[in-house]
């Protein structure tokens, strides 16, 4: 009875990795770039923004960001073919980067 619940706990486990495996591959989807190269959800965002409510692309979170009153700089990196986009607001200290789930799709590839 043990082994069989390890193996249906073990079999949850990866099934929510696969899930957000797949969610990274979505290529329309918006993912921010960890500093350790892995693919987050914007929404991790709200540990230091709580009010950041629904934003889920680069656009709308530089919106939101200069209506609450902060600066914020943005550049499209050449190299990621418009396909992410750095922001930064010196205020917050916050630098990040936002990429398209075609690119976290390579990155899991690599």
């Amino acid at each position: 009875m043990k082994v069989l619940f390890i193996v249906v706990i073990m079999l949850l486990h990866v099934s929510c990795i696969l899930q957000s495996t797949a969610r990274a591959m979505d290529s329309e989807k918006w993912f921010l770039m960890s500093r350790h190269g892995e693919c987050v959800e914007i929404r991790a965002l709200e540990r230091k923004i709580p009010d950041i409510g629904t934003i889920n692309d680069p656009q709308s979170f530089i919106i939101f960001m200069e209506e609450n009153g902060y600066k914020v700089i943005s550049n499209v990196p050449k190299e990621l073919q418009g396909k992410g986009v750095q922001v930064s607001i010196p205020e917050n200290e916050l630098s990040l980067l936002f990429i398209q789930g075609s690119l976290c799709k390579e990155f899991l590839n690599r």
